[in-house]
């Protein structure tokens, strides 16, 4: 079990090395021609309706997985006693919620990445990849993973 954890961190940590671009400039977007040519490779959703919306799909989301940067065995071990405690809610309106028992933390999101709620200018993002269910965000020190819920 807990070889079948790390595997899955070093996975996360792969995937987050390969996948993720900052977040903290606007040298990420992209111009409508990209934009259209990605929107017509993706059945998650019609940007067309609004362009500012993202990639991940509305739903419910269960964290699954967290990794930290330069984590010890023993913060690993740590992380894995709550890597599965965590509801993420995504809402087609842009906006998301985090409920880690009973506190919740509010995000809005774009294409790219979450920013906290308070961030309206998007300055300070964390970016995120959806591939087939999985979301994956980094925050610059940890990787974080939800699954969708089918629910």
């Amino acid at each position: 079990m807990i070889m079948k954890r790390i595997i899955i961190s070093a996975a996360l940590i792969g995937i987050a090395c390969l996948s993720f671009t900052s977040c903290k400039s606007n040298d990420n977007v992209t111009n409508d021609a990209e934009a259209d040519d990605v929107a017509a490779h993706s059945d998650i959703i019609d940007w067309a309706d609004d362009p500012t919306i993202g990639i991940v799909p509305a739903g419910i989301y269960k964290r699954v997985a967290i990794a930290k940067k330069d984590e010890t065995y023993e913060e690993m071990l740590e992380l894995n006693k709550i890597a599965d405690k965590g509801i993420l809610v995504v809402n087609e309106d842009g906006t998301a919620t985090f409920d880690l028992d009973g506190e919740i933390t509010e995000y809005i999101y774009d294409r790219f990445c979450l920013y906290l709620a308070e961030d309206s200018e998007k300055k300070s993002g964390m970016p995120y990849v959806y591939i087939g269910g999985r979301l994956t965000v980094n925050d610059g020190s940890t990787i974080t993973q939800y699954l969708k819920s089918e629910d």
